[in-house]
Parts: C-alpha cells; structure tokens; sequence
C-alpha cells in the first residue's frame, strides 16, 4: 500500500475587514427540509457529524419556519419545489424569521437561470440533486462563516470528503505543477486562465481551487458553454433590459456581472458560438458589457477562467474558434495530466476515496489489497478521476466484509461496442434505463453535445432538455 502525505496546505483567506469576527459554531445545528421525509432524513443521517454537525429533517417550508422562529439554526438545507411554500419563498421569509441563518437550495431541476434567481433571492448556494455529503457541509460552514462577518473556515488542507479538491490531490510531479500555479494566479487576480484535458481530469476544480485560494470577494460563476443553446447563453451571460425581447418582462443581470469581483469559468469554451465569440472578446478588451437591448455600458472586474477539452489551436485552423479570443484567454495555461499517465496517483486518489466515502457512509474503512493497486495502475482508466471514483464507490456497495479490491470495468468504455457497453440491471423503470443509458453516452469522453445528440439519434435542444430533466 503505498505510503500516505499530507495533503496539499491552503493558505486561510484573508480577512475582509480588520479585527476579529466571531468565529462560527463548534457544532453546527442544520435544519433540512424536504417534503420527501424520508429523503430528508437520509440527507440528515450523511450530514450528522458528532461534534461537529446536528441536524435535523422536517417535511415542510411551514415547519421550518415554525423551528426557525424558536432560533437556535446556523443553516437551512431547503428543496426547491414542495406543496404549498416552496424553497424560493422559504429563503425569502427566512431572511425575515431568522436573519443571518444562510438557507442553500438543493434540486433535481437545477438550471442557470433558477440558480440566479435563488441567489438574487438570498440563497447562499443552489445545489443539484443528489447532493454530495462533503461538498455540502463544506459549504454550510463557509456560509455560515461569511454570514458571521468573519473569516472562511481555516483550510487545514484539502477537503476530506470526496469532493472539489480531491483530483487535485497527489503527490505526482505534474499534480504539484498544477497545485504551483494555481496558487501563484491566486496572487494575481487579473490573470486569465485556459484549462484543458480530458474529460474528468478535474479542470472545474482547478478553476475553483484558483478562486478560493484568491480570497476574491466575488462569487465564483460557472458556465457550460456547450449546455445551452447560443441565444439563451447571450442574455445569461449578458443580462437584458426589460422589453429587450417579448418574455423579457424585467430587467436580469448577466452571470459576468453575477460573478464581480470573482470568477467566471466558462467551461467548454470551444462550443461557444463564434458571434458570442466576438462579445466576449471585447468584454476581455473593454471590462465593459452591455446588457441585451441595452445601450449604456457597465464596467465589470472579474477573472476569466476558461476550459475545454478540445484543440483550440486546431478550432481556429478550422475557423470554428477565433484567433484573437484565443491569445485573449490564453494568459496562463494549464494542461490537467490523465490517469493513465500517473499510475502512482491512481493509488493514492483510490485510497483517498476510500477513506472519504466510508467517512460519509458511517462504516469501517477497509484496506485496498496489493493485488487491487496493481490492477488500478494498469487501467487507462479514460474517465479520469469521476470514473475512478465510481469505480471505488461500486466495490463498497458489494463489499461484506474480508479483503477488498477496487475492481476496474472489464475493458475501457472506448472499445464498448453498442451493444455491450452498458450491463443493466432487470427490474428498472423505463425513466431509469434511459437516464442511465444517457449518463452511459455523456461520460464517453466527449465534451461535444452536438455528437452526443447525433450518435443518440436526437436534437442537441432536446438532449439538454433531458439533461435537465434526469439531473445530469
């Protein structure tokens, strides 16, 4: 087993205001609603951490209220869509019932524009179900930390769940390059940025880890590119004036202004269409944007981050991506190194995976066999990380005790054929077997959207549609 390092240490962020704040709670009371009780209590049961967490699941936004009114809350964890109140109108009240109790969204219909509007509403984050256990207490303990005015939770190092950072995490030369020169841009906050690699090397998370090492007091913005269709992703990107189109019936504010003073990541920069190409390029030359319909131009300071997994330099040959917008966002670059060119990471990730679900889980961690190392090295492993982890979580669903072994898929998803790639199990709902089968297609390395949907038989508009509606 290979022998264990101490994880990458993160400098805390520095204070926004001088003096000292009051430091958020030992233990955090969460209060979880969901009309799905019994959802809600198994969010409670992965979200309870003795002396550190206590939380507790109610039915309704009405209940919540009730509770919140009596005080005691640091957080609320809140569905989106319930009877009667649902989450939107929850945050709202809350701000009223209990001000400074930060109350986070969670979803299975989670959109670009709903995750604006729960954060104009007040909403200290918008979360896509199923949620990750470890990424949302991460965030709970930093909401309630900004909510008290004070600093960020201190980083003692990278989160233990499996979560952001975790592919990032390594003791790989190419790992520590990457982790050198995100916090060398973390000093310099005009910098831009171009990730690329391959489809779950973890080039969101070094464009998140960029931002919180940064202590910028923006938020950080994601964008796919590739997820929305060109006229939708110009007036989110860009805002626009009430009356600037039949349904614009008030005035919205474009996810560049959403992210001030922060970052924007616009992922799969390559599929973004070339007229919006050209807008973006004089955001990047001018700081300035103008809403769609508007005429008065706003000034906006915020990091572009960009990432792809295409070759740009091959786009602009094509005259699919323009040459200028390319030097533009190529400041810095960073290539996110495969798996397979790693095999020392590969054992320690899955060990860290390990570790990390069985905390979330509640169980004993049982100790990965010599024999499993060997096999994780030797897989090419073309999912990256995100199929590494699936690999990990898989073999503790069936794991009863005795040795245990990481097992890799039989062949890599490549070298499926159509009909072999995916073993289904029997007793499936029609909707389940084509989420799954959908999942299956979107994770087989391709970041264009355009080829998914060709090789399905379907429109890119109605991929997106199901996307959005499976929580993909």
């Amino acid at each position: 087993m290979p022998t264990s390092r101490a994880p990458l240490q993160l400098p805390a962020r520095p204070a926004r205001r001088e003096g000292r704040r009051p430091a958020p709670p030992a233990v955090l009371r969460v209060l979880v609603v969901d009309d799905d009780l019994l959802l809600a209590r198994l969010v409670k049961a992965n979200l309870d951490r003795p002396g550190r967490v206590a939380a507790e699941a109610v039915g309704s936004a009405e209940e919540a209220l009730e509770r919140l009114a009596r005080g005691g809350w640091d957080a609320v964890l809140s569905d989106l869509v319930m009877p009667g109140m649902g989450g939107m109108e929850l945050v709202r009240r809350a701000g009223e019932t209990a001000p400074g109790v930060p109350v986070l969204i969670m979803t299975a219909h989670a959109s670009i524009e709903g995750a604006v509007e729960g954060i104009r509403a007040g909403a200290a984050n918008f979360l896509r179900k199923p949620v990750d256990a470890g990424e949302v207490l991460a965030l709970i303990e930093r909401a309630v930390a900004e909510r008290a005015g004070g600093e960020d939770p201190p980083a003692e190092g990278l989160p233990a769940g499996p979560g952001p950072a975790d592919a990032l995490w390594g003791s790989d030369p190419r790992l520590e390059g990457v982790r050198r020169i995100a916090r060398r841009l973390a000093d310099s906050p005009d910098s831009r940025l171009l990730i690329t690699g391959e489809s779950g090397t973890g080039k969101s998370l070094l464009a998140r880890l960029v931002h919180d090492l940064s202590g910028a007091a923006g938020r950080f913005v994601e964008v796919n590119c590739a997820a929305l269709p060109s006229l939708l992703l110009e007036s989110e990107l860009f805002g626009h004036e009430k009356g600037a189109f039949t349904d614009a019936q008030a005035l919205k504010r474009g996810l560049i202004e959403t992210a001030e003073g922060g970052t924007l990541f616009l992922d799969e920069i390559g599929a973004m269409p070339l007229e919006l190409q050209a807008k973006l390029l004089l955001v990047l030359e001018t700081r300035e944007i103008r809403r769609v319909g508007g005429v008065h131009p706003i000034p906006v300071r915020t990091r572009v981050v960009a990432a792809t997994n295409r070759d740009l330099r091959r786009a602009v040959a094509e005259r699919t991506f323009r040459h200028d917008l390319l030097y533009r966002l190529d400041v810095v670059s960073v290539e996110m190194p495969p798996l397979r060119e790693m095999p020392s990471a590969v054992a320690e990730l899955a060990e860290r995976f390990v570790r990390a679900i069985c905390a979330d889980q509640r169980r004993p961690v049982p100790p990965l066999t010599p024999a499993s190392f060997a096999r994780l090295a030797g897989y090419p492993w073309p999912g990256n990380a995100r199929e590494l982890r699936n690999a990990v979580e898989r073999a503790l669903v069936f794991h009863s005790g005795g040795p245990f072994e990481v097992l890799p898929p039989e062949r890599p998803l490549e070298a499926c054929g159509e009909a072999g790639g995916i073993t289904l199990p029997p007793g499936l709902t029609l909707d389940e077997v084509e989420r799954r089968y959908l999942r299956f297609a979107l994770e087989r390395g391709t970041a264009e959207l355009r080829e998914v949907a060709e090789s399905l038989g379907v429109s890119r508009k109605t991929l997106w549609e199901k996307r959005r509606r499976f929580g993909l």
